[in-house]
């Protein structure tokens, strides 16, 4: 039986994850944990709470109708309530009693009918702007035989798709997810693998075969690289990644260069991770900051964007 997976969001006319008009797909569950994760909402394959507490309005029926007694008053002055994320069992009591929809449920279960279903509905724009579906995350290689199933589904409708990965996956996997995918946006987060399992938690060895045998497959792949301030925006890191992209078998579309923003820091707030978050009121990259990377990749022949490509690509 099909394991279905949790869905955060289904995103419709983005056009800077594939080409042209795509409709995207959030899969929770992810094998890395980046601390300056955009999406920390994807990470764990697990429904999650949002608290928004502008919206709060102080009732206090989350706190008499949770069970386990998970949530509490966050002061005296009752303007606010914590909830206790380890005594949480995620029953939802709290989203049901909530008159004014501050506490949200993160993570809904959809099937592979409803998801095409609602794909569907926008199929003429992805038609008239050779545009698509791709499957985010989180990642996608996370949730195998549900993802192979979307993209063999889209196929069928003649939709281009596109997989945004880490592929950190048994190669297995990756390569019958191949079959079905038209492009690969592939995260290359550090080539270093003693920095990459320091601040990731696994080394990028995997990866980094598997990148190997998706070019030698003559995979259509776009590298992403977000640059993240202490961590790989360093000449060394792009010496070492220009050799590496240079000694693929077949070339890589572009690399996409994606400057460190804190834009998500409201969302670990909202998930009670506010205090783990490393990244906290850190200023966002400046375009002009990575200039030198796209300059140094492209004077080595690399094709390079800054902010991600937008309506363009294979």
């Amino acid at each position: 039986m099909l394991k279905v997976p949790l869905i955060t969001e289904i995103q419709r006319y983005c056009v800077n994850d594939g080409p042209g008009i795509r409709s995207l797909i959030f899969l929770k569950g992810c094998a890395l944990d980046c601390p300056w994760c955009h999406n920390p909402e994807t990470k764990s394959p697990e429904v999650d709470i949002y608290y928004h507490e502008d919206k709060c309005q102080q009732c206090g029926r989350c706190i008499e109708n949770c069970p386990q007694g998970a949530i509490s008053w966050e002061s005296p002055k009752k303007e606010a309530i914590l909830i206790d994320r380890e005594k949480c069992n995620k029953c939802l009591k709290c989203i049901e009693v909530c008159p004014t929809n501050a506490l949200e449920r993160v993570g809904q279960s959809l099937t592979i009918n409803q998801v095409v279903d609602e794909v569907l509905r926008d199929k003429a724009f992805y038609e008239t702007s050779n545009g698509g579906v791709t499957l985010s995350g989180g990642d996608p290689l996370f949730s195998p035989e549900y993802s192979i199933e979307l993209l063999k589904r889209f196929k069928a409708e003649l939709i281009h798709t596109a997989v945004e990965t880490s592929g950190h996956s048994k190669w297995e996997i990756l390569k019958e997810i191949a079959e079905y995918t038209d492009l690969f946006l592939y995260d290359i987060k550090c080539m270093d693998p003693t920095i990459h399992k320091k601040f990731i938690g696994v080394d990028n060895k995997l990866i980094l075969d598997n990148l190997k045998k998706l070019s030698a497959i003559k995979a259509n792949i776009r590298i992403r690289v977000p640059v993240i301030p202490g961590f790989n925006d360093n000449k060394e890191n792009f010496e070492l990644m220009v050799d590496y992209l240079q000694a693929l078998e077949n070339p890589i579309i572009a690399v996409d260069l994606l400057p460190f923003h804190n834009s998500a820091e409201k969302k670990y707030i909202q998930l009670g991770l506010g205090s783990n978050y490393a990244y906290k009121g850190k200023p966002f990259m400046e375009k002009e900051e990575v200039e030198w990377i796209k300059d140094f990749l492209e004077k080595n022949n690399i094709p390079t964007t800054v902010g991600g490509l937008v309506g363009v690509g294979k």
